[in-house]
């Protein structure tokens, strides 16, 4: 009878080690530490080799803080990316997360792709705080009915990066002849290229094809035109002004004088090597400078100014700002939704890291005026110019509208369009893409 009743009272501590150990794993993963199941997040990006270092690091601090999740980062090119998250969406097979630029969110969110952000989740406490955090309207293009849809990766603005050894090597001054003006940026570029016959072996200076809207609306700002009327009604507004910048293009073109094309490799890739004297870049140009070429980084041989204006301008401003911001796919669970939002907060709580170790700029008020990105070289020149500059258009049909305004730079650059002729045309274009909102 002994024998029996110990065997009981070992048999009920042996279930009640079980039931408390499952009740542990139960509390543990009721409270997020512990995937209930194994989970693992994709997230899409576009390539940065730095950014992928930090961001690999972070990735493994939340999943040790996470066991059961695990995380897929995959990268794709900055132009690869304008296309394969819209497609990935229509067939149904769209990451958890990703980032992205603005111009490219407006018909994702009004397709219902985007999740509202998790704001305690990703370390807020209300949309209130979220918008206070970071600088005065980098959120517009993804807030819907009261409720923001994603988080600010990066606040971008190009500005002309200068190799100064080439402007000495052809007799000129760059501190004093670096082309504040597109007539000045014309005559020096004829300077410094190269060509065998019609081929260029070398540019003084090329522009950011494909993003017109970032580069070349601003240039028909400068003119006097918009891309938009105040009543958002009309598009291609000013066509003097629209004229002016294709004729512009189609003179620096092959069919003009032959000192630059969209079929080139890109500027800003050359510019790191010194194999071009001027491109148009961002702060985080910098950072790429110094790892694909250390000593010139470390060297006095480059400089940074301000994105030139027409003589005739009307409005002195620089490219257009944009910003890259982190989304979730509304499609994915709630839990996964939440997990993502997570480490997108991780993500944003790092600024300081990804403009030290990047030169990316996270548009947080506190950052901005922090001692850290005074010291960065150059950025008073990238701040300045973004202060006085235009958002990048962020509205319907973004993505649409600056493919069509490319091939018309294209067209009047490469097969001779007409320039007047080229502003009506993508007036229309533009129309039709409307033409269901009517």
């Amino acid at each position: 009878m002994k024998d029996k009743s110990r065997n009981i009272l070992i048999t009920l501590a042996v279930l009640l080690i079980v039931a408390s150990g499952a009740l542990v794993v139960y509390t543990l993963a009721s409270s997020g530490n512990v995937a209930s199941e194994p989970i693992t997040l994709t997230y899409w990006t576009h390539v940065d080799e730095k950014r992928k270092v930090l961001e690999e690091q972070l990735i493994e601090e939340f999943e040790l803080a996470h066991p059961g999740v695990s995380v897929k980062r995959m990268e794709y090119t900055a132009t690869e990316m304008l296309g394969v998250i819209s497609r990935s969406f229509q067939a149904g097979s769209a990451p958890d997360f990703f980032n992205f630029p603005a111009e490219g969110f407006s018909e994702l969110l009004a397709a219902g792709y985007l999740a509202p952000v998790d704001y305690e989740a990703a370390g807020f406490s209300s949309a209130d705080d979220l918008e206070a955090t970071y600088l005065d309207g980098v959120l517009e293009a993804l807030e819907k009915d009261g409720e923001f849809y994603g988080i600010p990766l990066e606040l971008t603005s190009w500005c002309l990066y200068v190799n100064k050894r080439i402007f000495r090597e052809a007799g000129l001054d760059p501190e004093k002849d670096y082309p504040r003006t597109w007539e000045q940026m014309v005559d020096i570029s004829s300077r410094l290229v190269e060509r065998d016959g019609s081929i260029l072996l070398a540019r003084g200076f090329d522009f950011r094809y494909p993003y017109y809207l970032a580069f070349f609306v601003p240039m028909a700002e400068q003119l006097g035109g918009s891309l938009v009327s105040d009543d958002g009604k009309n598009f291609v507004v000013g066509d003097d002004a629209w004229e002016k910048a294709f004729s512009f293009m189609a003179e620096w073109g092959p069919n003009g004088l032959n000192l630059g094309s969209p079929t080139y490799i890109n500027a800003r890739a050359l510019f790191n090597h010194e194999e071009i004297a001027m491109c148009l870049s961002g702060l985080y140009q910098e950072s790429r400078m110094e790892t694909d070429n250390p000593s010139f980084f470390a060297s006095d041989d480059w400089m940074v100014a301000p994105f030139p204006v027409f003589e005739n301008a009307v409005r002195n401003v620089g490219t257009s700002p944009y910003v890259h911001f982190f989304a979730v796919n509304s499609s994915s669970s709630n839990e996964v939704q939440k997990l993502c939002w997570e480490l997108i907060g991780l993500f944003a709580a790092h600024g300081e890291d990804y403009l030290r170790q990047i030169r990316l700029i996270v548009p947080r008020k506190d950052l901005l005026s922090s001692p850290l990105f005074e010291e960065m070289p150059y950025s008073a020149v990238f701040l300045s110019d973004m202060e006085k500059s235009d958002p990048i258009y962020s509205g319907p049909h973004a993505a649409d509208i600056q493919s069509l305004i490319g091939e018309t730079v294209e067209n009047v650059m490469l097969r001779g369009e007409d320039p007047a002729k080229a502003v009506i045309s993508l007036r229309a274009a533009i129309a039709e893409l409307f033409s269901d909102r009517l």
